[in-house]
């Protein structure tokens, strides 16, 4: 239990560590690799969330902890759309790119909170839509090398 839980709060830790893609991008390339470092670090949210909730159903975490574990996932998910929504796409290629990311970071982000409610109330949150997301935004890494 005590591994788990180390191991939810250094990947917290990491992720709430991690810098946001911040800045101009003025060609397609660079703001296709912000896009991919906000996807990366978006699918290091939904992981670590994912794990903090099987702690939680194993009984190997307390549902305050992992409240708060998924809470502070949730504002970085919301951070990382944000960041990433605030850079200016170069050209209209990037348009079509801005869309499809926000498209995945809000799903990921649903399913973040859906979590976060379900883990306040006591509920058993749905694992499926955490996995569903984080296997969204991995394939979305694996097309964009």
């Amino acid at each position: 239990m005590r591994r788990t839980v180390v191991l939810v709060a250094l990947a917290v830790a990491f992720v709430v560590g991690c810098a946001h893609p911040v800045g101009p991008a003025r060609t397609f390339g660079a703001y296709e690799g912000k896009a991919r470092t906000t996807v990366s670090s978006a699918r290091s949210n939904v992981e670590t969330v994912r794990l903090a909730v099987d702690a939680l159903a194993r009984g190997n975490s307390f549902g305050p902890y992992t409240a708060v574990v998924v809470s502070d996932a949730e504002d970085a998910l919301g951070g990382l759309q944000g960041t990433f929504g605030s850079i200016q796409p170069p050209d209209r290629r990037a348009d079509a790119l801005r869309r499809e990311v926000d498209d995945l970071l809000g799903d990921a982000l649903d399913g973040v909170s859906a979590a976060r409610i379900a883990v306040r109330r006591s509920e058993r949150p749905d694992t499926a839509a955490l996995v569903e997301s984080a296997s969204a935004l991995a394939q979305w890494l694996a097309a964009h090398p």
